[in-house]
């Protein structure tokens, strides 16, 4: 089926702005989650709220303005989530994706620094009270940060930019999927060397991995540095890694916002790392001028 078809069956108008996409979360949705044991509420936005979304909305990348316009059918708030957010398919066989992305009310009241902050403790434990790990990240809102990701996630789910056949036993990736994932990764989840002996890719993101003792938490960021990894959870695929990429260059690069991982020690700064300085990410940028193009 072509796209326009798809789009006239699940009644998503090409045409209608994206803040007007906001809307009930699916059904299918909330089962998943009351399933789970969960019990998350839906969210109506206040006007302050309404706002916030349409100034993330505004600040994505010209790609992701135009996929979301044709894939993105709608967007929704709970209370009670238990994660940050959710892209799902609405789509079934027909070879062709739209989707729709729930969030957690409560991160249209945090700061970018705040979530990002309270995101990177997850990956610590510990005794040691005199470490602390914290995101400078700037104080636009958290929700800016989010929907950069998840869209990142829509737009390359509907343009399949990470994609990989198996033609005769042997993995063939797209074009694009080559170049991103030379000497980072060999499948969608399996690093390449020479980074499979790294920590970072033993943080709790990874199957079987940890939460590491604060006490580590320099030699993780130490570690972190000498990897083309933007953060932690890049690691988790390469789906996350170009998630993660593309969102905090765009934060840094465009919306000139910092973003650098701080590790204190009785509150004072004992080290940081901020990953678009690393030389390892630089080599990987060019390839994020697809998301810039306006043609």
């Amino acid at each position: 089926m072509k796209l326009r078809e798809i789009q006239r069956q699940y009644n998503l108008i090409p045409d209608r702005p994206l803040l007007s996409r906001v809307a009930a979360t699916p059904d299918d949705i909330i089962k998943k989650f009351q399933d789970a044991g969960m019990s998350p509420t839906e969210h109506q936005l206040n006007k302050e709220e309404t706002e916030i979304v349409a100034t993330a909305l505004a600040a994505l990348p010209p790609l992701h303005q135009q996929v979301l316009r044709q894939h993105l059918k709608s967007i929704s708030f709970l209370d009670n989530m238990p994660n940050t957010a959710l892209t799902s398919p609405v789509t079934k066989d027909e070879g062709i994706n739209l989707y729709h992305i729930t969030f957690r009310a409560g991160i249209l009241h945090q700061t970018i620094s705040e979530w990002a902050t309270e995101k990177e403790h997850t990956c610590f434990s510990g005794s040691d009270s005199t470490i602390s790990v914290s995101v400078q990240a700037g104080i636009l809102n958290a929700l800016t940060y989010i929907l950069l990701h998840e869209s990142t996630h829509v737009v390359d789910g509907s343009l399949q930019l990470l994609s990989a056949d198996t033609i005769a036993g042997k993995l063939q990736p797209n074009a694009f999927t080559a170049s991103f994932s030379k000497g980072v990764w060999k499948n969608i989840n399996t690093h390449d060397c020479p980074f499979t002996d790294s920590i970072v890719i033993k943080s709790r993101f990874r199957p079987g991995g940890r939460r590491f003792l604060t006490a580590e938490a320099v030699k993780v960021y130490k570690a972190l540095c000498q990897t083309p990894f933007v953060s932690l959870y890049s690691t988790a695929s390469w789906h996350e890694d170009l998630a993660e990429l593309l969102t905090i260059y765009h934060l840094t690069q465009t919306l000139k916002q910092p973003f650098r991982f701080v590790v204190s020690q009785y509150g004072k700064e004992i080290y940081s790392y901020e990953p678009m300085a690393n030389t390892f990410i630089k080599k990987r940028l060019a390839l994020l001028k697809r998301f810039y193009s306006k043609s």
